[in-house]
């Protein structure tokens, strides 16, 4: 299989989720700052910074938890870990071209918004629930458990960590450091050897009941 033909089936292999969803976050994150009714201000700044990252999380454990054929790849010179990895620089992309490019709009159009301090918060919430999104996949063989751990980290983000951390590097680079180290510990899981191979598609691995070792 040629680049030229490599590239194109590893996007069909992401899914549709990982265009559509970042997008969808970035365009509904626009309207809510655009609109400035009533709270309107307070719910859009809230939702650009958590809708792509949280969009972006999403896609990427769907990327992942998508692959029926794991033991085939294991069985590939390629390593698993690295296409998987290919894969999820697309909806990372994505989410980093429409985010990018919403902010960039509502500064030029006199939206009252600290780009510098938007743009590295979004950098580092979409490091962190990827992360987060990727390792639960691998771990858990689900994208329902990433699902569930994203929400509650963007609920946590909301309702505690804005109330005692300010915004911008504060935020951002905690967040970069752990979403990096959980994204590595997936792809290194990934590797064969590593735990995960077999949780996602089936789990040949060891189980432990109670009282067992």
């Amino acid at each position: 299989m040629t680049t030229a033909t490599w590239w194109p089936h590893e996007v069909r292999r992401c899914g549709r989720q990982a265009y559509v969803l970042p997008v969808l976050a970035a365009l509904l994150a626009y309207g809510a700052v655009a609109a400035r009714a009533g709270d309107g201000m307070l719910l859009g700044r809230a939702l650009l910074t958590c809708a792509p990252p949280t969009a972006a999380a999403l896609a990427c454990a769907a990327v992942v938890a998508r692959e029926s054929m794991v033991e085939l790849h294991l069985s590939l010179p390629t390593a698993y870990a690295r296409t998987v990895a290919h894969r999820l620089a697309w909806p990372a992309a994505v989410t980093g071209a429409a985010a990018s490019a919403v902010t960039a709009v509502l500064a030029a159009t006199g939206h009252r918004l600290d780009l510098a301090v938007t743009v590295v918060e979004l950098a580092g919430l979409t490091v962190l629930l990827g992360g987060c999104a990727v390792w639960a996949t691998v771990r858990f063989g689900s994208a329902a458990a990433a699902t569930g751990l994203v929400v509650a980290l963007v609920l946590a983000k909301l309702l505690l960590i804005d109330r005692v951390v300010p915004e911008g590097a504060a935020q951002a680079v905690p967040a970069l450091l752990a979403g990096g180290w959980l994204t590595t510990l997936a792809l290194r899981a990934l590797q064969p050897g590593g735990r995960q191979g077999t949780r996602l598609g089936h789990d040949s691995g060891p189980r432990f009941g109670p009282g067992e070792a």
